[in-house]
């Protein structure tokens, strides 16, 4: 059921859902001037997708995500806007407290504004400032947030209860939803999921399999990835000295388009596993690969049709730390989260933006 509007100032109403009705908490705003030695002492917390709206009208999309500091040898988690032009910090919050925020908070853009959730609540945040206009309670701790496909102004929480919620950002009022959006369905576990550290709302799905839509000589598979027209296979060269290979298939076709090194390099260069991440995004295929003996990762951009290769760059600062576990592409740009940082290249040219989050004194 849904129940009761309350509304406080100028602020967006948000109903609490509930069967004993409990009451509506409202939080000040925590909109926060960052002093320029604070805008880059931060690392990028590689927990899940950065939402993206234009949160200061210049008409291209900023970045939310969420960022962790430390101070005075404290850790302090927080939810933070960059300009998505400059890259350059517009504000940050703190997220839901709790046992367990670190892990449960997540954010996502939908009817111009924010949804942050928490260990047992959400939050509605003004986009412009990231000032909380209203919580609403959980029965358990989320799980995911979704947007429901076609949908301008609903957010599909899934809880670990199961007692899922919809929650409408324009009106403010949320209710039951105990069956998740075609988009939102979150594929059950099986022996060809594919790595567990992969996050949820990817556009490509992926599965663990050696099976290919055809046999390739050489070729043992290792993922499949799907997306609009195309499958794309990543394996190794077998028998053989291990190489990373690529196979890219169109949807419904046995035959490749096209099948071969992962890049146009000494294949003995490159570490000899299979590329774990893979992305699509309409005739284009991005794919980051390892270097054996330089160490560090590539990204690179090749045609799904036919193979070729658009660009090939070095991802900053792979050598150390965790390896990227995903990609993002948004608006013409492709975010590559790694450790403690946030890369940000042009889609077009391979051309890095920019980094958000550094590690120690760096």
């Amino acid at each position: 059921m849904v129940v009761g509007l309350v509304t406080v100032g100028t602020a967006v109403p948000v109903a609490v859902l509930a069967l004993r009705g409990p009451r509506l908490h409202w939080g000040r705003s925590s909109f926060t001037l960052i002093p320029p030695d604070r805008a880059t002492a931060f690392q990028w917390e590689n927990l899940d997708a950065p939402a993206f709206l234009d949160v200061n009208g210049d008409g291209t999309d900023d970045v939310i995500g969420h960022i962790r500091r430390f101070v005075d040898s404290k850790s302090q988690e927080l939810v933070a806007a960059f300009d998505g032009r400059t890259l350059a910090m517009l504000w940050e919050t703190p997220p839901n407290e709790g046992a367990g925020a670190l892990r449960t908070t997540k954010v996502i853009a939908q009817g111009g504004k924010l949804v942050m959730s928490g260990p047992r609540s959400l939050t509605l945040l003004e986009a412009k400032t990231g000032k909380p206009l209203g919580s609403v309670p959980l029965s358990d701790a989320p799980e995911r947030l979704c947007v429901p496909s076609g949908d301008t102004e609903s957010v599909w929480v899934e809880v670990l209860d199961e007692q899922h919620l919809l929650l409408n950002t324009r009106t403010g009022t949320a209710r039951p939803a105990p069956r998740a959006p075609p988009n939102c369905v979150t594929p059950p576990l099986s022996a060809r999921t594919c790595g567990m550290g992969r996050p949820v709302g990817l556009t490509t799905t992926c599965e663990s399999t050696d099976e290919l839509p055809s046999d390739i000589r050489g070729f043992t598979a290792r993922y499949i990835f799907r997306a609009g027209d195309f499958l794309v296979a990543t394996g190794i060269r077998s028998p053989g000295t291990g190489v990373p290979l690529v196979a890219v298939f169109e949807k419904g076709h046995t035959t490749p388009l096209w099948h071969g090194n992962v890049a146009d390099t000494d294949p003995t260069h490159l570490r000899d596993m299979p590329p774990e991440t893979a992305e699509l995004d309409g005739d284009s295929v991005y794919f980051l690969y390892e270097l054996a003996q330089q160490g560090g990762f590539h990204l690179i951009r090749r045609d799904a049709r036919t193979g070729a290769v658009r660009w090939d760059v070095p991802v900053p600062r792979s050598k150390v730390g965790s390896g990227p576990s995903a990609l993002w592409i948004h608006a013409g740009r492709v975010y590559v989260p790694h450790w403690t940082w946030l890369d940000v290249f042009e889609a077009e040219t391979g051309h890095l933006v920019g980094t958000l989050g550094r590690f120690g004194l760096e």
